[in-house]
């Protein structure tokens, strides 16, 4: 009886063991968007990962919040009362005002290689987003 009781805690702690190095593994092995990712046009459909804050666009390549739409299209939408993406962006109740997790689906996205700017096509738009430091 207590043999099993020990058998059966060792391989608890086994498969314990196991899923959370998996989990770490994942976690650890994550790419994010930089200079010299290319990124071919995705459309996405998902939310942003509620409990890290980063899109998954495929796997292993991830979207931090470190892309704002760029000076020049946030003036042309401020002077033409565009609303309805600038009001999306710059939603008041979030931290990274015009950053591009501010964006809800769908949309398509994509990223040339040795390149800042990441492109969105949204409500038949154009909309640039680069990387802030």
């Amino acid at each position: 009886m207590k043999k099993d009781l020990i058998f059966y805690a060792f391989v608890a702690l086994f498969f314990f063991v196991i899923l959370f190095s998996v989990r770490y593994i994942v976690n650890v092995t994550r790419i994010f968007v930089d200079f010299e990712e290319k990124i071919s046009p995705i459309e996405i459909f998902w939310e942003i990962d509620s409990n890290d804050s980063i899109l998954r666009i495929k796997e292993p390549i991830y979207m931090s919040n470190n892309y704002f739409l760029c000076d020049k299209q946030r003036d042309k939408f401020t002077l033409n009362k565009d609303s309805v993406l600038l009001n999306e962006i710059n939603n008041e109740f979030t931290e990274n005002k015009g950053s591009i997790l501010n964006l809800k689906p769908p949309y398509v996205l994509w990223k040339s290689a040795q390149n800042d700017t990441v492109k969105v096509f949204k409500n038949e738009k154009l909309l640039m987003f680069v990387r802030s430091n």
